[in-house]
This record gives C-alpha cells, sequence and structure tokens, in this order.
C-alpha cells in the first residue's frame, strides 16, 4: 500500500502534532499528433545494439537477471530521441488556429451559429446573446446536425471557444452503438482544450458527436462562444500491459504511466553498469502512491466536502496524480508526443476517497536532456471549494530502499561548494516519534535547494532540485536496501511550500532529476541552477524558511516551542483565524476573523501519538488587554482512542485569562476515559466566542 504522509505533519505532525476532422466536414490525420522521428530506428533499441547501451534490457534477448516487464524489448516501442542541449522548447497540445468570431441568429429560444468557417451548431439554454457570444450560466447545450457530422472513428477532440468564467462542459457521442457522455473542465480564456475520450487507452473510438453542453464550475455568468470542433483517430501512446509510454536518449530511459495519471514509474541510467548493476529502475512504482507525481492538499470537509480516512485519521481534499488508496486510477485527459518532449494531462482521484475523481487537472511536460531530466508541473482546481494552507508536495518522489543516504544543503551560502550534510539513519517520516527528525528547512538566504537519496557505499543514487521550496521532508520505510522498484520498502522526499490551492488559478512549478554521485549530482544542478523560478510557489504563500542563523532543532515533538521555525509550521487555521508569529512576543498570533463562534485551528497527527505515560497537556497562552471581548473560554477537542476528529465528546471547555499576561492552561487528559491507544488529532478552538479582530498568543503546547 502506498503511504502517504503529506504535509500534514503540517498540521499536527505538531504533537507531530505534531488535415482534419471537424463537424460539418471530414477526417483526416492530425498532422501533429505523431512522433517525429520513427520510435523503431533509435540506435539505443534495436537489436544490434550499439556500445554506448548494451545493457540487458534493450537488446533483443533479455536475460534472466531482467526480466520485469518494465525492462522487456517490447516496451521500448515508442521511444523518441532527446532534445539539443539548448532545445528547451515544450510539448503542449498542438495550437489550432482559429477565429473566434461567431455568427448567431435567434429565433425564440433557439439560435443557429456558424464559426470558423466549418463549424455549425444549434444552441439552446443561453440566458441571452450579446454581439457575437452566449451568456450563459447552466446547461448551455449545443446540439450538431447529425446529417452533418463525421461518422469516422475518433478517440481525441479539441475544441475552441472563448469565455470569461471557468466551464464544466460535456460531450456526447456513440461508442460501440450506445450513446456515451464525458465531461471536462475548461479555464476562462481564449483558448483550445483537448481531450482523450474515457476509453482511450482501451482501444475503444468513438463515432458522431451529437452534442455538447456547457456550465459555469462559480455559478457566474459568462459570457462565452464555442468557436471550432475538431476529432482526431489518434495514436494510443504506451507500451506492454502497464500502460507505460517511454522516451530515451543515450542516458536515460524514462517510463510514464498514462493510467496512472502519466506520473513517472520507470527511470533507468544507462551509463550505471558496474556500479550498481542490480538497479534499472530508481523510481519505486509499488502501487498508486508512489511514483513520481504530483500531489495537493486541501479542504479537510468544510461546505459540502464529504472528507475521508487514512492513516486512522480524517483525510483532506488531496489530489493525487497516480489514483488512490483503493488504487483506482486517474484518468488520463491527454497526451502529446513530441520529439523532445512529452506533454501530459490527467484527472487526479482523491486519495482516501473510493474512485472519486476530482474536478482538478495536472499537467506535466518530461524532457530529456544528456544529463538531467525536466519536469514542467501545472495543476489547476475547479472545485470551487475554499481550501486551508497546507504544505504541498512538490512532487512527491519515491524511490529505491537501496538508497539509504539522504544529503542535502542546509547553510546559508548557496551554490558555493559549501558542506552538505546528510543522513544515513532516517526513519518513517509518517510515524509521529520521528516526523520532526524527518524535516530539513531551508534557510532564508538559501537558493541551493536540491537533495539526493544515494547508496552510502557505492556512492551512487538520485537527485531531485525544485527551485524556491522552503522544506524537504524526507524518510525511509520499512527499509531493508532493496534495488527492487516494487518493493514494499521506500524511501521519499517531498519538497514543501505552505500554499493556499484557490480554484482556477495555476500553480505551477518546474524540477531536475538527475543521477551519479553526490558530487556528480551536486555539479550538474549548479551548472543549471537557474533553469526555473517556480514564483508561482510564492503566491498565496506562508514562508516556512528559518533565519541564516537560527538553530536547528529536532526530536520530540510532544514538546512543541513556538519560537522555533519549525514547531510553528506544525499550526495552521482551520475556520475564522488567521496564525502568524509574532517576533516580538516570540509567538504565534491567532487572530478570529469571523463572527463570534467556530474560531479554531487544527493540530493534527498523521498517524497517533501514543497516550501512555503521558497525562497532562499544557498550552502557554495570552490574552491581550486590549481584546474587545470582556470573558472568554476555550474548546480543547482531544482526540484520542476510538476519536479521529472533533466531536462533543471528547470536548474540554475550560475559562481563560484576559489580562496580557502569559499563562499555562494545563488540562488532565489522563483522568478522560477515551485519553486511550493513540491521540489521532486536535482541535483547538481558541475562544468558543469572539468578535472578529481578537487575539490569543500562543507560545507553546505540551504533553507530558
Amino acid at each position: 500500500m502506498k503511504i502517504r504522509t503529506i504535509a500534514l505533519f503540517l498540521a499536527f505532525a505538531t504533537l507531530a502534532l505534531t488535415g482534419t476532422a471537424c463537424v460539418g466536414g471530414g477526417q483526416s490525420t492530425d498532422p501533429d499528433t505523431t512522433p517525429d522521428t520513427d520510435a523503431t530506428t533509435n540506435p539505443e533499441d534495436t537489436a544490434a545494439d550499439t556500445a554506448a547501451d548494451t545493457t540487458p534490457e534493450d537488446t533483443a534477448t533479455d536475460t534472466a537477471a531482467d526480466t520485469t516487464p518494465e525492462d522487456t524489448t517490447a516496451d521500448d516501442e515508442g521511444d523518441v530521441t532527446t532534445p539539443v542541449e539548448d532545445d528547451n522548447a515544450l510539448a503542449a497540445p498542438q495550437v489550432i488556429e482559429f477565429d473566434p468570431t461567431v455568427t448567431i441568429t435567434e429565433s425564440g429560444t433557439t439560435a443557429k451559429v456558424t464559426a470558423n468557417g466549418d463549424l455549425a451548431y444549434t444552441a439552446t439554454g443561453h440566458k441571452s446573446v450579446s454581439g457575437d457570444r452566449f451568456v450563459i450560466n447552466r446547461d448551455f447545450t449545443v446540439t450538431f446536425d447529425p446529417s452533418a457530422t463525421t461518422a469516422a472513428d475518433f478517440n481525441r477532440f479539441s475544441i475552441c471557444y472563448v469565455s470569461d468564467q471557468p466551464i464544466k462542459g460535456t460531450v456526447t457521442y456513440t461508442e460501440g452503438g450506445t450513446e456515451k457522455t464525458d465531461y471536462f473542465f475548461m479555464e476562462a480564456g481564449e483558448r483550445t482544450f483537448s481531450c482523450l475520450t474515457t476509453n482511450y487507452l482501451k482501444g475503444t473510438k468513438g463515432k458522431n458527436i451529437t452534442s455538447m453542453t456547457f456550465t459555469t464550475c462559480n455559478g457566474e455568468a459568462a459570457r462565452f462562444a464555442l468557436c471550432l470542433l475538431r476529432t482526431y483517430d489518434y495514436p494510443i501512446y504506451k507500451s506492454g500491459s502497464d500502460d507505460t509510454y517511454y522516451i530515451s536518449n543515450d542516458r536515460f530511459r524514462l517510463g510514464i504511466r498514462l493510467s496512472w495519471g502519466g506520473g513517472i514509474n520507470y527511470l533507468r541510467d544507462k551509463q550505471a553498469r558496474g556500479i550498481m548493476d542490480e538497479v534499472t529502475n530508481l523510481i519505486n512504482q509499488y502501487d498508486t502512491g508512489r511514483l513520481v507525481q504530483q500531489s495537493y492538499y486541501g479542504t479537510y470537509g468544510e461546505g459540502d466536502y464529504e472528507a475521508g480516512e487514512f492513516n486512522n485519521s480524517k483525510w483532506c481534499y488531496n489530489p493525487v496524480q497516480g489514483g488512490d488508496k483503493y488504487q483506482n486510477h486517474s484518468r488520463i485527459i491527454d497526451v502529446v508526443v513530441k520529439e523532445h518532449s512529452v506533454y501530459i494531462k490527467s484527472q487526479p482521484q482523491d486519495w482516501s476517497l473510493n474512485n472519486r475523481i476530482t474536478p482538478s487537472y495536472m499537467e506535466n511536460t518530461y524532457i530529456l536532456y544528456e544529463d538531467r531530466v525536466q519536469v514542467d508541473n501545472r495543476f489547476v482546481d475547479f472545485s470551487n471549494m475554499t481550501h486551508r494552507y497546507a504544505h504541498q508536495e512538490l512532487p512527491a518522489f519515491y524511490t529505491l530502499s537501496c538508497f539509504d543516504k539522504f544529503t542535502w544543503y542546509g547553510g546559508s551560502n548557496g551554490w558555493t561548494g559549501d558542506a552538505l550534510s546528510s543522513r544515513d539513519d532516517l526513519n518513517f517520516w509518517g510515524d509521529p516519534a520521528y516526523s520532526a527528525d524527518c524535516q530539513f528547512p531551508m534557510r532564508k538566504s538559501n537558493t541551493e535547494t536540491w537533495c539526493a537519496w544515494t547508496n552510502s557505499e557505492k556512492n551512487y543514487g538520485i537527485g531531485l532540485y525544485v527551485p524556491n521550496v522552503d522544506l524537504l521532508y524526507a524518510g525511509r520505510h520499512e527499509y531493508n536496501g532493496s534495488a527492487s522498484a516494487k518493493s514494499g520498502a521506500t524511501n521519499y522526499v517531498a519538497p514543501l511550500n505552505t500554499l493556499l490551492l484557490v480554484s482556477y488559478e495555476p500553480v505551477e512549478y518546474s524540477y531536475l532529476i538527475t543521477v551519479g554521485s553526490v558530487e556528480q549530482i551536486r555539479e550538474i544542478f549548479t551548472a543549471n541552477k537557474d533553469f526555473a523560478a517556480n514564483e508561482s510557489l510564492h503566491k498565496n504563500y506562508q514562508s516556512m524558511r528559518i533565519g541564516d542563523t537560527e538553530v536547528i532543532v529536532s526530536g520530540d515533538t510532544t514538546s512543541i516551542d513556538l519560537k522555533e521555525t519549525q514547531s510553528r509550521n506544525l499550526i495552521f487555521p482551520s475556520n475564522n483565524a488567521t496564525v502568524v508569529y509574532d517576533a516580538t512576543e516570540k509567538a504565534l498570533k491567532l487572530t478570529a476573523t469571523g463572527d463570534d463562534t467556530g474560531v479554531h485551528v487544527r493540530l493534527e497527527s498523521l498517524g497517533g501519538i501514543p497516550t501512555a505515560g503521558k497525562g497532562t497537556l499544557v498550552l502557554e497562552y495570552m490574552i491581550p488587554v486590549t481584546n474587545a471581548g470582556a470573558s472568554y473560554q476555550t474548546d480543547v477537542f482531544i482526540c484520542a482512542g476510538s476519536y479521529t476528529d472533533a466531536a462533543e465528546a471528547c470536548r474540554v471547555r475550560l475559562p481563560l485569562v484576559k489580562d496580557g499576561e502569559y499563562h499555562r492552561l494545563e488540562i488532565p487528559v489522563s483522568d478522560y476515559a477515551y485519553w486511550t491507544g493513540n491521540l489521532n488529532a486536535l482541535r483547538f478552538d481558541f475562544f468558543d466566542v469572539a468578535p472578529a479582530g481578537d487575539v490569543m498568543y500562543l507560545r507553546a503546547v505540551e504533553l507530558k
């Protein structure tokens, strides 16, 4: 099973807690949908292999030592060549030239439309017409004349449109003689959107698009026009039984598993012979939660969201590129293969829920260079939900257990060759007893934000560089030194920033992967340190950086000194509250922002902290005399034993003192019948009733 830890150590990890087809026209081949080179002619994949690439997995007769499905000759089909060093062109859905002007002729509630010279449809369900645009809200429907639509097979369509609001759409067509409807999302703007049919990977084709519907995601009225429609009989880019597509150059072979949302499930270093011959794939692909992939964290169940559970805790909205904890796969939306790269768009599952695909899209562009892999990521949430700040994995990165040593730079003189730090004794990052020990914060002025997992004996492994991140979260699970990519044992790292997901606002960032010794990895990253700025990672952002001279602490997360940056990063606003650090008070400033009630912060652990031997929960706080409220009391929900979330039965209500002085609020938790098993979570309603603007300063949290 997958071990997701999110960045929820975040919240109480603090007690670790702590030619073209168109409607109205014929169908021909998309001139830009096939690889620019013949996939069977790459030198590294021919039966007579060259001296530069003689590893067993790429010869015509595979050896017994290398017979895993991902390493057979058959999966070399679809390999494409590498870009030249200075070619940084990115793959993306092809640009289709279109004229955004449409002609609308109204007749009662129905309108006849012509657009782009060859598109004609009937429109209903609009609120009004404004010039050459429809004003729409819900269920705006366009219907195509069956006699004018193409009957040719297709498994991909592209539309050009104009909209000033984000849109949820549906497309209805015939598949195997049965009517089928797929849905999709479109960003606001003047755009081209391309989408594969849901059975694309199964090889099933559709015919006759009969209609489409369009509804605004946020309920706001939109000025909208559908300007062009094309359909394609598209190549199925996969090799082997696991739907993986491979690209190669002289150094690397990269596998992208389309049925797992296009996450990286395979990376082989062709120059590793004689170093670690047992390693043919450096990426752990045990299940949908491993890989190298995008993953994001949002609401915990506010509004209409139905929260799930994972690791015995209430879980949040968590789009995961590979799929969910039940091993349901994410949906592939689009794939575009270019000579130099592969572009993937997917619709991820919600990790803790069973086959609940999320209203979001993830995009990845993978590019191979001679000494590194570049990945460009993009995420857009269409849920219209209000999220909360959370530690975001940028990306989630799982590698092999045999790479036992974790190396990073934690100083303040980045890219100068300054001394590195390393650990070869890391434990499971998801265990509350070790979560604080698995955090490696970046100093304020440090830009050398790479890390590596290597084998301490061979000094060989894999490195990851993500510019503009604040903290590295790393550890080992079931460490056994295995070189198997399908072992339950794995090593993990996630570069983290604290971000607030905002619907319809993209999160975009890029990273590099390379291989070799620690020295070689550092040299490659240094040479390419300015390849991306990742400015998006400082939008809707709260810093976790520490001062250039601040002492880095780790260890027992049952005692939290909130003067320490690492500890402050573990407490997050949950409802009607903001959390900032006040350097003068050397405490967290908790501010009520709502109307009187429901003011709280969430303090969550991931796997639970044993209650045995712990009898008192202590909160050190101060309430300024300038607060508007006359008196206060607090509610603390102590979610232990069978309680995994706030409930009336585990609430403790206590009076507070408003005098501008610090007090220690001691709660005798061992007196309560439910104080058994593990402490799963805490919710701290610091004021049960308070006017907006009232504050509390929280200096320390201790379980003793």
